[in-house]
């Protein structure tokens, strides 16, 4: 593979997005950093510094038309992507009962629909050069669900299950794909899907740092992992969970519900 690396990244302008842009920046790759808004790149171009290899592109992954002419112009202007990061997310963090109409719709068109149209306007540029590497940023969330999360855990959850069922789908083709599973991250996002406060408080030794977490997934990335699963503690503490008999989950409900 040419060097640079020809790297995409949506929802780039968050903590996250913003932090895997600029490590991929230090080893050299060229970055197309995508958002919704272009106020947000902006300052995020401003924040990592004047670089020629960063490239940004507004960009709704809702919008099926517009991705589609973003791929092409991404193929048209590099010939190829090397790297693709669907990191664009939403969440609130209300019960569903509860949930607006706009903000469940927000949730699965952003989490859910706009992967998959973000992936099939990709692909064909990947399988046609039979390379390229597919990274999808799920949650933890998506292994266990708590109350308050009912709709973003969903959404997450079917990030998972595409990445797997992607992975068998391009077994031979060249392509590689790595599903990421943080829990939650200290970055503005949290703040938004809980205004009140009350969850990031109670998460507190938990929480990632934006750095940490993506150095994590990129290192997965390099290694060509199928998945990564962060912090460790969490993570097994999840996998045990889905193992326990439902009386005992039960019994522990009051632990996992603290949003």
């Amino acid at each position: 593979m040419s060097n640079p690396r020809i790297v995409v990244i949506t929802g780039a302008a968050g903590g996250l997005g913003q932090e895997l842009t600029r490590l991929h920046l230090t080893k050299g790759d060229t970055v197309v950093a995508t958002g919704r808004s272009m106020d947000s790149l902006a300052a995020m171009h401003e924040r990592l510094g004047a670089s020629d290899r960063l490239f940004l592109h507004q960009l709704d992954v809702t919008a099926n038309e517009a991705v589609q002419h973003f791929a092409d112009w991404v193929q048209l202007r590099f010939g190829r992507c090397d790297l693709l990061y669907n990191n664009a997310g939403t969440a609130v963090f209300v019960p569903l009962a509860e949930m607006r109409q706009d903000q469940l719709e927000t949730i699965l068109a952003t989490n859910i629909a706009g992967p998959l149209y973000v992936i099939r306007a990709f692909l064909p540029m990947m399988l046609a050069a039979r390379s390229g590497h597919i990274v999808n940023i799920a949650s933890l969330a998506g292994q266990v669900a708590t109350a308050k999360a009912a709709v973003y855990a969903a959404s997450k959850a079917a990030v998972i299950r595409l990445s797997e069922g992607l992975r068998h789908e391009l077994a031979d083709s060249g392509i590689h794909v790595t599903c990421a599973m943080p829990g939650p991250i200290d970055t503005p996002f949290l703040q938004r899907a809980d205004q009140t406060g009350a969850y990031r408080e109670k998460v507190r030794r938990y929480l990632l740092t934006p750095e940490q977490t993506a150095a994590r997934i990129i290192r997965a990335v390099e290694a060509k992992q199928p998945e990564v699963a962060m912090p460790l503690r969490l993570h097994l503490l999840s996998l045990l969970y889905t193992m326990l008999p439902h009386g005992v989950k039960r019994l522990l409900a009051p632990l996992l519900n603290r949003k």
